[in-house]
């Protein structure tokens, strides 16, 4: 499935390239982070207005911080969460990981903290850090869940990597990583020493981190560089990567051409 910036839909798209819309909702403005739960067949989508989607308005715009559950199968609503209305100044719900138990963890990039929506559909603030808010524009963004007991989530804008105790969320450590990862948007983890992340903001491409030591630290064992510009996110179909060069930058580009096309890459 992938989401859109621009008309906050949510689509379904085969291995033939059929692209097919799924969910169309009108409190959707821009869909970012996209996690399906194959265990309770439920959709979550992250809903944001970061200004250049159809139905961006004054009162969101920058200010939305959402998310929106759906019926994995038929596409009907579920559960709405408002989660910019849990603390002041601006907003952009990201990303979206799950625990085992079917908790969600979702990043905002402004804020920037991250969320939690537990099993009982309570949404709380659940990690802060002084170090999540260093630098400007976008900042906490992808995050993926390690069995472990821990998040992985990637700073955008400085190209950092934070393990997040579940336990204790006030505990939280870098991962010392070989280079800055600037640009780190969509991760997702191979299995528990692999992790996948893209990267834009200039870098286009996909690298694989490997880590011997429960993510203290990481080494980049492959990389790929992306066809067109500004990927955004993996996803993992059985033994195969498939990375979607998004060409956000056109959209956010005034001055550029706007296009409709995007391409999945298969790594």
């Amino acid at each position: 499935m992938v989401g859109s910036v621009r008309h906050g839909l949510v689509a379904k798209v085969d291995k033939t390239g059929k692209y097919t819309v799924f969910v169309h909702d009108a409190r959707l403005v821009s869909t970012a982070g996209l996690l399906v739960d194959d265990k309770r067949n439920t959709l979550w989508v992250t809903n944001s207005d970061p200004g250049v989607g159809d139905r961006t308005g004054a009162a969101s715009k920058g200010k939305l911080a959402a998310v929106a559950t759906y019926d994995a199968t038929t596409g009907q609503p579920r559960a709405y969460y408002d989660l910019g209305s849990l603390s002041e100044g601006t907003h952009f719900a990201n990303d979206i990981a799950l625990d085992a138990d079917g908790n969600a963890y979702v990043t905002d990039s402004f804020a920037p903290i991250v969320y939690r929506i537990d099993t009982a559909g309570e949404a709380a603030i659940f990690a802060q850090d002084p170090r999540f808010t260093n630098g400007d524009g976008f900042k906490l963004n992808g995050i993926a869940w390690h069995k472990d007991g821990y998040l992985l989530v990637g700073k955008y804008n400085t190209g950092e990597l934070f393990r997040v105790s579940i336990a204790d969320p006030r505990k939280i450590d870098p991962v010392k990583l070989p280079e800055a990862l600037t640009g780190a948007d969509g991760i997702q983890l191979i299995d528990d020493q692999h992790l996948i992340v893209v990267q834009n903001l200039g870098a286009d491409r996909t690298v694989e981190l490997v880590s011997a030591d429960g993510w203290a630290s990481a080494t980049i064992v492959r990389q790929e560089r992306s066809i067109m510009s500004m990927p955004t996110a993996a996803a993992i179909l059985g033994d195969d990567v498939y990375v979607l060069n998004s060409r956000l930058d056109t959209l956010f580009d005034p001055a550029a051409h706007k296009v409709g096309d995007y391409l999945l890459q298969k790594l």
